[in-house]
């Protein structure tokens, strides 16, 4: 039987949200490094979440974030469904609202990960609509 100390000191399994923290994390990291600056990060509204959004010189940039460890399911980009990117679309136009932006310029972004959390394996798709 194993001790309670090994319960709580065990690690942690890669459980979805644990991936989906990383893979976010993993997406800031590499999107700050092409020069973006971030602005806010989970933003949530009743409509929806955005994980990511940056500005790129003067175009604000919502980013999706997708991850897939095995392609079972489909790919990381085969999971982004109509229903998700309208509750984005709906969700940035919120945001721009609350923030006095809805006249400036804007894009959505989708950061991929497919197989593994690191930037071998990972896909930056411009302006996915």
């Amino acid at each position: 039987m194993p001790s309670v100390l090994n319960f709580f000191t065990r690690k942690k399994r890669n459980s979805p949200k644990n991936n989906g923290e990383k893979a976010e994390q993993a997406a800031e990291d590499y999107l700050l490094q092409q020069g973006l600056r971030l602005i806010d990060r989970n933003f949530h509204s009743r409509m929806g979440e955005i994980d990511l959004i940056f500005l790129d010189n003067k175009t604000y940039v919502f980013v999706e974030v997708r991850f897939r460890a095995n392609a079972s399911h489909g790919n990381a980009a085969e999971s982004l469904s109509e229903s998700k990117l309208r509750k984005i679309r709906l969700t940035a136009d919120y945001w721009l609202q609350q923030n006095n932006k809805s006249t400036n310029a804007c894009r959505f972004d989708a950061i991929l990960f497919d197989q593994a959390i690191d930037t071998q394996h990972l896909t930056w798709l411009k302006a996915v609509f």
